[in-house]
């Protein structure tokens, strides 16, 4: 192990001291990210002051704050259930369809919030066929959809910590007379407590920054402040200073998260994992749990789904269908491309160990936690304060306006993409980067290899798949982002999520249900791979476990 080090110690430092460069290159992405969010609290602080948000503090405000709250209270709890109960199901029971809800139950990522929310409010309407049920709006209606469709960030990482555990614990708890459930709430359900939280907040600050969703049930959250502000008043700075407001509670409850996370022990006190013996279920209670596994992706996807294809089957197609599709997979695309290349930029910084390259990609990752509605909002700061300085300067060298470039622009868009789900790209290319040991980069180096040579030929066929499980995340992220794209999209430049928002918004459900089908048949492959992927990656890490790779340590 020291001689190890001592090789890959000086490899790191020659790596950023060559012309391959990923610490340097990660800190400009970092600011890069991280300058919509900066710009919009300078704007906050500095910016001109209006009677606006008085009467918004006098008026709406409580209710923007109340609506807020009970959206993310609902959606926590509903989501905690779901995803962790089910993530116990798939890791320590034997039934029916096991192997397939392990990855089947993260495919509601691939349906927007909004999408779902179409689909269920027409379903539960006065003239809907299950009228019987309470109407699916407000902000409970709201809180339920967000809990329904983004429960797989629980899912997914409680079912990691469960797959992590050993069975020491558990065990000694039935020894001692606990019942299943005690001992699942005693023992195994505390030691997975970070991953649940960590899941959770996901969960909230997603449901925090969507504006279809609130906007169409009616539960007008601080992000529908934030586009009323922009769009209906045009006070920017107002607007900026609502966000800020929203930002805030995003920050907090990411700390609370981090902070809960820094508290907790996850590890075992011997220092190795005894895999748990998957208990095999009778007939009736596997059945039952087949039904609790199925029953999330029913209503979280396939049942809104179903009803928006059997309104888009009912309805005459919109004009311009096809081009807002093309819009969203060339939107996409480009943007799943840039983030796989910067979030391998930023593993690689991360991998010198530097504190630049760590606090670099930490600054690009805060984005993630900011509504799209303020990365735009950001975005429409810098790029409009540098075109009026190009503009100024274009003038004053031949008399007429410089060409509007930037803002209401592509290049827009792809700023405010990045801004917002960079952190999505960056940590599967730093697990997959993880994954190359250092004494293969010391072996390369000393047959010659200089740095670019050794990321091409070594590196990347073992890192590739990581990078396009990242590129993959971020488009399906884009091609249902909604606030961002609406308020920076060129005017003749309409995705399939606008068009949806658009026509729902003018109370022509049946024409919004084509778009919001195509967005769920375009994102689900990539999801479909994404979770196959993930489940894949996981029975590798578990094929091995630690007592069977050192038999020493289960003697």
């Amino acid at each position: 192990m020291a001689v190890t080090g001592a090789i890959t110690q000086p490899l790191r430092r020659r790596i950023g001291q060559t012309g391959f460069r990923p610490v340097w290159l990660a800190a400009l992405a970092g600011l890069l990210c991280a300058g919509p969010l900066i710009a919009v609290a300078w704007l906050a602080i500095t910016g001109a002051w209006t009677d606006y948000l008085g009467h918004i503090y006098e008026t709406r405000l409580a209710g923007y704050l109340w609506n807020t709250v009970i959206v993310g209270l609902v959606a926590a709890g509903l989501s905690g259930v779901i995803g962790t109960g089910t993530a116990w199901l798939v890791t320590r029971h034997v039934f029916p369809g096991r192997t397939v809800f392990q990855w089947m139950l993260a495919l509601p990522l691939a349906m927007p919030a909004y999408a779902a929310a179409y689909g269920w409010y027409d379903l539960t309407q006065a003239a809907g066929p299950l009228s019987m049920l309470p109407t699916v709006r407000g902000p409970l209606g709201a809180g339920l959809i967000f809990g329904l469709v983004f429960y797989p960030y629980v899912y997914l990482l409680a079912r990691e910590a469960f797959a992590a555990q050993s069975a020491d614990a558990y065990d000694a708890a039935r020894t001692l007379g606990c019942s299943p459930f005690q001992a699942f709430t005693r023992t195994a359900l505390p030691m997975v407590r970070p991953a649940v939280a960590a899941g959770l907040a996901l969960v909230v600050m997603e449901a925090l920054a969507d504006y279809g969703t609130v906007s169409h049930l009616g539960a007008s959250t601080l992000t529908v402040g934030v586009i009323r502000a922009w769009a209906g008043e045009g006070s920017t700075p107002d607007a900026a200073r609502i966000a800020m407001v929203l930002v805030t509670i995003t920050f907090l409850i990411f700390m609370g998260e981090r902070a809960l996370r820094r508290r907790a022990r996850q590890t075992s006190a011997s220092g190795h994992r005894r895999p748990f013996q998957r208990q095999r279920l009778a007939p009736l209670a596997g059945i039952t749990a087949a039904l609790i596994c199925a029953a999330p992706v029913l209503m979280g996807l396939v049942i809104p789904a179903a009803r928006l294809g059997w309104r888009a089957l009912s309805t005459p197609a919109a004009t311009g269908l096809w081009q807002a599709a093309g819009h969203s997979i060339l939107l996409a695309g480009l943007s799943g491309l840039i983030a796989a290349f910067i979030g391998l930029a930023l593993a690689y910084a991360i991998r010198t160990q530097t504190l630049t390259g760590r606090a670099s990609a930490r600054i690009a990752s805060l984005g993630y936690g900011v509504p799209g509605a303020v990365a735009a909002l950001g975005v429409l700061i810098i790029l409009g304060g540098f075109q009026g300085w190009l503009d100024g300067a274009w003038r004053a060298m031949t008399g007429s306006p410089f060409p509007l470039l930037l803002t209401g622009s592509v290049i827009a868009l792809l700023f405010a993409y990045q801004a917002r789900f960079i952190a999505a790209a960056i940590g599967p290319s730093e697990s997959a980067l993880s994954r190359v040991t250092p004494s293969l980069d010391a072996a390369a180096r000393t047959l010659g290899a200089r740095p670019l040579t050794l990321a091409l030929r070594v590196h990347w066929p073992l890192v590739s798949s990581g990078v396009a499980l990242a590129g993959l995340l971020v488009f399906v992220e884009v091609l249902k982002e909604l606030p961002a794209t609406m308020i920076l999209r060129p005017f003749n430049m309409d995705t399939l999520a606008v068009t949806a928002h658009n026509f729902a918004a003018d109370e022509r459900l049946g024409q919004a249900a084509l778009p919001a089908v195509l967005l769920v048949l375009v994102a689900l492959p990539p999801m479909v791979w994404i979770a196959r992927q993930i489940t894949a990656s996981q029975r590798q890490r578990d094929a091995i476990a630690p007592s069977d790779a050192f038999p020493g340590l289960a003697e």
